[in-house]
C-alpha cells in the first residue's frame, strides 16, 4: 500500500497549506529510510537486470479539437509499449536500457466538470470524467468491453506487444466530446492521489489513487505521467471562473479567462507537491512529459528555455479577439496553444528531482514524442549496485 509522505514537510513549502488546496496543519514528516538508488542483479546470472516497473498515466485531452491528435497517440503506442518492454529504444534490434518488466497503462481525460455551472460542452457539469481512468472506448471499431480501471502487460505472457497496444488505444482514444474548459493538472492529481492526502478537490472530494483507480501506483515503480493537449491547463481554484454571469469575469470571454485570470487558477506548486510527494524518496522515478502546443524547435528543451521564447506568450489574437494567437498551426491538423502552466509544473517537477521534458503535439507523426518520453523513464531506472 502506497504511504503518503506530507507534501509541506517534503518540499519545505512556505504557507502551502493555505494557498494550495491543502487542509489542517502541516504534520511531522515520517522516517523514510534510506532511498533504494540501486537495483540487485541475480547471483547466478549477473548479465541480467532485475527489470523495472513502469505505472504510465495519459492524460488526454477530449476536447472537441483533438481528433487528429489522439489519432498519432495511438498509432505511436505499439512503438511506445514495445520499446519499453525490449529494452530497444530506437528498435535497432539492440538493447539499450533494462527492459521493463511490468507496465501499467492507464488513461484520463481533461474534463473535470465546471463547477456545477451550465456551460457548452460539459455534460457533467459538476464533476465531468473526475480523474477516474477510463474504460476502452467500445464505440470504435474492434474495441472489446474491458472495464478495468488500468491495463497490465507482462512480458513473456500470452499477450503480444501488438495486441497490448490494440487495447492501449482503445483507452487512448477517448472522443472529442468532453468540455472546453480542460483541467488537466488537476485530472492527472486526482487520478493518482490517495484519500488519505490533505489535498482537496471540488465539492471537498478526495483522490481516487485508492479509490476507484487503487492498484494502478505501484510503491517501487517509475511513475510516468504524459499530458497530451492542444492548450493551456484551467484548473481553477474559484469554479465561478466557469460561470458566464459571474460579476467577478463577466467583463471577459470565456474563452480567455483561464488566461487573463491566473488568480482564479490552482497555483502550480499544488500539482509540483502533489505529485512529488508519491516519489518523495526517489523524485528521480517520476517523468512528466507535456505533448502540447510546444514549437518544434523547442521539443526537449528545458523548461527554463522554452518559457522565454516569444512564441510561448500569451497574447490577443488582433484577428479574433476572444482567442490567443496560437504557439504552433499545422495544416490539416490545427492550432494549439501555449502551455505555459503545464510548463512551469515542468520546470518546478525538474528542480525538484524529477525527470521531465515537452514535446510539439503539432506534428503527424509522434515518434520523437515516444523518444524523448522513453530516455527520461530510461534515465529514471535504478543503476545496478556495485
Amino acid at each position: 500500500m502506497l504511504r503518503f509522505l506530507p507534501l509541506c514537510s517534503a518540499l519545505a513549502l512556505i504557507g502551502c497549506y493555505e494557498d494550495h488546496g491543502l487542509r489542517g496543519a502541516a504534520p511531522e514528516a515520517p522516517d523514510a529510510g534510506p532511498a533504494v538508488d540501486c537495483v540487485e542483479v541475480p547471483a547466478d546470472d549477473p548479465e541480467v537486470v532485475r527489470p523495472e516497473k513502469v505505472d504510465l498515466l495519459l492524460m488526454v485531452d477530449n476536447s472537441n479539437s483533438m481528433n487528429e491528435e489522439q489519432g498519432s497517440l495511438a498509432r505511436s503506442l505499439p512503438g511506445f509499449v514495445r520499446a519499453l518492454v525490449s529494452g530497444d529504444a530506437d528498435l535497432d534490434g539492440r538493447v539499450d536500457f533494462a527492459p521493463v518488466g511490468s507496465l501499467h497503462v492507464a488513461v484520463v481525460t481533461s474534463d473535470m466538470g465546471t463547477g456545477a455551472h451550465e456551460v457548452p460542452t460539459c455534460e457533467d457539469a459538476r464533476f465531468g470524467d473526475d480523474g477516474v481512468m477510463r474504460p476502452a472506448n467500445t464505440a470504435l471499431d474492434g474495441c472489446a468491453p474491458d472495464d478495468a480501471p488500468f491495463l497490465t502487460f507482462e512480458p513473456g505472457g500470452d499477450e503480444s506487444v501488438d495486441a497490448f497496444a490494440a487495447r492501449a488505444a482503445c483507452r487512448t482514444t477517448v472522443g472529442t466530446g468532453g468540455c472546453g474548459f480542460e483541467q488537466q493538472l488537476e485530472a492527472a492529481l486526482k487520478a493518482v492521489t490517495p484519500s488519505t492526502s490533505p489535498i482537496r478537490f471540488f465539492g471537498d472530494s478526495v483522490g481516487h489513487g485508492d479509490g476507484a483507480n487503487a492498484g494502478f501506483l505501484r510503491e517501487d515503480s517509475i511513475l510516468a505521467v504524459v499530458m497530451v493537449t492542444d492548450e493551456d491547463d484551467c484548473s481553477a481554484r474559484d469554479p465561478d471562473l466557469y460561470d458566464s454571469d459571474a460579476a467577478a469575469y463577466r467583463d471577459t470571454d470565456l474563452n480567455l479567462r483561464c488566461n487573463l485570470h491566473r488568480d482564479a487558477l490552482y497555483g502550480v506548486w499544488r500539482y509540483v507537491a502533489g505529485l512529488i510527494s508519491l516519489r518523495e524518496r526517489e523524485p528521480g522515478r517520476l517523468v512528466y512529459a507535456t505533448i502540447a502546443g510546444i514549437p518544434s524547435d523547442l521539443s526537449g528543451e528545458p523548461e527554463a528555455v522554452s518559457l522565454l521564447d516569444l512564441r510561448l506568450e500569451e497574447r490577443v489574437n488582433p484577428d479574433m479577439s476572444n482567442r490567443l494567437l496560437p504557439s504552433c498551426d499545422v495544416t490539416g491538423r490545427g492550432q494549439a496553444f501555449p502551455p505555459r502552466r503545464l510548463l512551469e509544473v515542468g520546470q518546478r517537477l525538474r528542480e525538484a528531482g524529477a525527470r521531465t521534458t515537452h514535446i510539439s503535439i503539432c506534428q503527424e507523426d509522434f515518434s520523437p514524442a515516444v523518444a524523448l518520453v522513453l530516455e527520461e523513464i530510461r534515465a529514471a531506472a535504478r543503476p545496478v549496485c556495485e
